[in-house]
């Protein structure tokens, strides 16, 4: 991996983070990149899930509102 795609890594990783800022991510993805990767998956599956539950929500709350006035 170069250091431009550690650097990139790393940022991804740091952002929105409560836990890493940059130069503690960079230091995690020169250390093991792969579990930077799967954290940054997981984060975005969490997101995009969480983001589908909000949807469901406003379809079913619209549904019960149309419903029942």
């Amino acid at each position: 991996m170069t250091e431009r795609e550690e650097r990139d890594l790393a940022r991804r990783l740091a952002d929105g983070s409560t836990v890493f800022d940059f130069e503690k991510a960079l230091e995690f993805v020169k250390d093991r990149p792969a579990e930077a990767e799967e954290l940054i998956r997981n984060r975005e599956k969490t997101k995009r899930t969480s983001e589908e539950f909000a949807l469901q929500r406003e379809r079913r709350r619209r549904a019960f509102i149309e419903d029942f006035g």
